[in-house]
């Protein structure tokens, strides 16, 4: 092709038809813009389509991270009212007198353990950092998203304070001995005969008006409410991520 448009212009210079040559010369120039044009339009149209293929794969990966989320969410609530039951059964055991502060006390470390929810924020995240929020071309589930993942860190950020309440009333208890704590299972098999029998004996959990009794039952009180709470914060962020879901469902991701 480019042997033949050689020849026209030497034939056409050779016969000293410059106009036709100027003719000739213009429509080349327009001939290669035009091959520009069309390949800037193949690569600008292959760049969409991939773009396209990213975002579609986006919103997948965003939705089973929702998905995943809600699974969480009950299963998390579902431990938080097992706990919710052991700390009512605690305050009854510690009232029926006379009761064994070992049972009592192994119960309660049971009940304070912490099941901390970690909800999976990992395609949101990716595509926010790395700057390719761009891609997501429907500006309604965007924003919805953006939404969305204001509100589960603001969640987030209640739970850790419920749960740093609630470790500082369960924790702050100023004689751990008197308290009992060589009672737990984990301690009680690391500690002998010996080690035990050095450390006070106060049997608080039998005397309604021990400072100790008092304080105890008081902070059970204080940790259901946070649990109560806790299921609350997880419940509002179930429902709140439910337009999500069903803007991402939308999107027929498989």
């Amino acid at each position: 092709m480019i042997k033949f448009f050689r020849r026209i212009r030497q034939r056409l210079l050779t016969e000293n038809k410059f106009s036709k040559y100027l003719l000739y010369a213009i429509g080349e120039i327009v001939l290669v813009v035009i091959g520009i044009l069309i390949a800037l339009q193949i690569n600008n149209w292959n760049e969409n389509r991939k773009n396209r293929i990213t975002e579609a794969n986006y919103y997948c990966r965003i939705l089973e991270d929702l998905e995943l989320n809600e699974k969480l969410i009950d299963e998390t609530s579902e431990l938080i009212t097992k706990k919710i039951i052991l700390c009512k059964e605690l305050i009854s055991d510690i009232n029926k007198i006379p009761n064994n502060r070992s049972i009592i006390l192994n119960k309660f470390v049971v009940a304070l353990r912490q099941d901390v929810f970690v909800p999976s924020n990992i395609a949101f995240e990716e595509l926010t950092s790395s700057g390719q929020l761009k891609l997501l071309t429907d500006l309604k589930l965007k924003n919805r998203l953006i939404q969305h993942s204001t509100f589960l860190n603001n969640i987030l950020n209640l739970l850790h304070e419920n749960r740093n309440v609630i470790i500082n009333r369960m924790s702050d208890f100023e004689l751990m001995s008197e308290f009992g704590y060589q009672d737990i299972d984990y301690l009680k098999q690391e500690l002998d005969k010996e080690h035990i029998a050095l450390l006070p004996i106060n049997n608080w959990t039998n005397d309604p008006n021990n400072p100790i009794f008092l304080k105890f039952q008081d902070n059970l009180i204080v940790y259901i409410a946070m649990l109560i709470r806790q299921k609350q914060h997880l419940s509002n962020l179930k429902k709140e991520m439910q337009e999500p879901i069903i803007l991402l469902k939308d999107k027929n991701c498989k």
